[in-house]
């Protein structure tokens, strides 16, 4: 575990501006297919799901061992994040949805 988060990044992103832009795609693409996020920009989640403790964190392996992409926050009605992966959430797909989180390490 990192002692201290990173500044905000997209995985595989060449510059700051990729990255924002990438983002907000990523972003809209959630709100048409799954709920839309609100502004919070988290780098990591600590969660359980079907009885297991799992972490995801932004540039790591995930869920159906894709790389991690982003992870956005909503609320229905209480929080849900989306764990978006090129396959789950960013190119295509619904993102992973995880609600029985413990833990929430924003960017830096």
């Amino acid at each position: 575990m990192m002692s201290e988060t990173p500044a905000f990044f997209i995985p595989f992103a060449d510059t700051a501006e990729q990255a924002e832009t990438v983002y907000a795609s990523i972003r809209a693409f959630m709100a048409k297919v799954a709920f839309r996020p609100n502004d919070r920009r988290i780098y990591q989640i600590a969660y359980r799901h079907n009885g297991k403790d799992y972490v995801a964190t932004v540039g790591e392996e995930g869920p159906e061992n894709e790389p991690v992409i982003a992870i956005l926050e909503t609320f229905n009605p209480g929080p849900l994040y989306m764990i978006c992966s090129p396959n789950r959430g960013v190119v295509r797909g619904e993102p992973f949805l995880a609600g029985n989180v413990q833990s929430v390490t924003n960017f830096s």
